[in-house]
C-alpha cells in the first residue's frame, strides 16, 4: 500500500515537472520568435522627393545701365551666402572649405561635422558614462541605415537576419553609427533610406520619422491606418519603431513605464541637419550603472533638442566611430542587430 504522504510527494513532483516543460515550452517558443525566427520581407522603394532648384534672376544689361555710377559705388555688397544645405546657411564655421579634419573624437569635411565626447555623470556610487555624438549634415544622404539582410553574403554569422553594429559599421563605411531598433525582431513600421521593409499595425511600440527635409518627428503607439497614411504622404526617409518617446512637444513626459537604469542607444533632433547619437554604458559596477529612460530624456532637454527618441538597448547598445568600438560595451560581444543608424559622406551613400 503507498503512503499517502509519498502519493503527495509524487503528485507535487509531477506537477512541478509538467510546469517546467510548460515553461520551457513558452521560453523556447518566446526565444525562437523573437530571437531566431527569420522573417521573409519584399523592400519596397517609396517614392522621393525630387529637389526642385530655382536659379537666382540675373541682372540683363538694360536694368544694371539704370543704375547711376556713382550710386553704385555707393552700394555695399550682400555678403554671400555659404551653402550649408538641410542647416540653411548656418554653422558654415562646422565644416572645412577642403580637406577633411580628423581626430580621435572629431571628423570634419565640407559635408559632415562629427564631434564624440565621453561624459561622466552620476554619483560614485552609482556612476554614469555615456557617450555624445554632436552631428552636423548638409546633405540627407549622409544620415543612413543599414539592414543586415542587405550584407548577407557578407554575413560572418549564422543568422543572416542580424550582425554585429561593428561588422555594419565596417561594411558600409560608417563614419559614427549606433546600433538600432532591432526591428527583424517585432512588429513595426520600418522605412530604411527609403525603402519600406515592414508596415504593419497594431506596432510594437512608439515611431520616429526622419523626412527627406530634415525634420524628425516621433509619434505614439497607438498609431491608426490613417495617422500611417499621413505620414507616407509626407514622405519619410527613415522610420524606426521602438521607443519610448523621450521628448514629446519638447517637454519631457511625466513619467515613463519602465524605470530600472540600462544601457541605452537613442537619437536626439536640433533642427533639419543637426542631430545627436547617445549611448550609455550600463551594468558595470564602478563603471557606469546606466540610464533610466527619466535621465537620459532629461539629458536631451538640457541639450536643446525638440525630438528625442530611444532605440533598442541593454546588450544591444553600442556606438562605434569610425569603424571601431567608441563606448565600453558590457559583454565583449555585444547582441547583433538587424540594423544600425550612421553617418557617412553623401557621395559615400550614392552606392550603398
Amino acid at each position: 500500500m503507498i503512503n499517502p504522504k509519498n502519493r503527495r510527494v509524487k503528485r507535487l513532483v509531477t506537477a512541478i515537472v509538467a510546469d517546467l516543460l510548460v515553461l520551457g515550452a513558452l521560453l523556447g517558443a518566446f526565444t525562437y520568435f523573437y530571437f531566431l525566427r527569420e522573417r521573409d520581407y519584399t523592400p519596397k522603394a517609396l517614392t522621393s522627393p525630387t529637389p526642385v532648384v530655382t536659379a537666382a534672376p540675373e541682372a540683363t544689361q538694360a536694368q544694371a545701365s539704370t543704375i547711376p555710377s556713382e550710386e553704385a559705388a555707393a552700394i555695399t555688397p550682400t555678403p554671400a551666402v555659404v551653402d550649408t544645405g538641410l542647416l540653411g546657411g548656418k554653422y558654415a564655421e562646422k565644416f572645412t572649405t577642403s580637406e577633411v579634419e580628423q581626430t580621435e573624437t572629431s571628423y570634419k569635411s565640407e559635408n559632415v561635422s562629427i564631434d564624440v565626447q565621453q561624459i561622466v555623470a552620476g554619483t560614485a556610487e552609482k556612476p554614469i558614462t555615456y557617450y555624445l555624438a554632436d552631428i552636423y549634415i548638409k546633405d540627407i544622404n549622409s544620415f543612413r541605415t543599414a539592414v543586415a539582410l542587405d550584407y548577407k553574403d557578407q554575413n560572418q554569422g549564422s543568422r543572416k537576419n542580424v550582425m554585429s553594429t561593428k561588422q555594419l559599421s565596417q561594411i558600409t563605411g560608417a563614419l559614427i553609427a549606433i546600433s538600432g531598433d532591432n526591428f527583424a525582431y517585432h512588429q513595426s513600421i520600418a522605412v530604411r533610406n527609403g525603402v519600406e521593409w515592414e508596415n504593419k499595425l497594431p506596432v510594437f511600440g512608439d515611431i520616429c520619422v526622419l523626412y527627406y527635409d530634415g525634420t524628425m518627428e516621433t509619434y505614439p503607439q497607438e498609431l491608426k491606418r490613417a495617422d500611417v497614411d499621413a505620414i507616407y504622404a509626407r514622405e519619410p526617409y527613415q522610420i524606426w519603431t521602438f521607443g519610448p518617446e523621450l521628448l514629446i512637444n519638447g517637454q519631457i513626459p511625466g513619467s515613463f513605464a519602465n524605470n530600472k537604469a540600462n544601457p541605452l542607444s537613442a537619437i536626439g533632433y536640433y533642427e533639419p541637419g543637426h542631430y545627436c547619437f547617445i549611448l550609455v554604458d550600463g551594468r558595470q559596477k564602478g563603471y557606469s550603472w546606466g540610464m533610466t529612460y527619466m535621465e537620459l530624456a532629461q539629458v536631451f532637454y538640457d541639450l536643446g533638442c525638440k525630438v528625442a527618441f530611444n532605440l533598442d538597448g541593454g546588450d544591444t547598445a553600442v556606438m562605434t566611430y569610425m569603424s571601431e568600438w567608441r563606448n565600453q560595451p558590457e559583454e565583449s560581444s555585444p547582441r547583433d542587430t538587424s540594423d544600425i543608424l550612421y553617418i557617412v559622406e553623401p557621395a559615400a551613400a550614392g552606392g550603398q
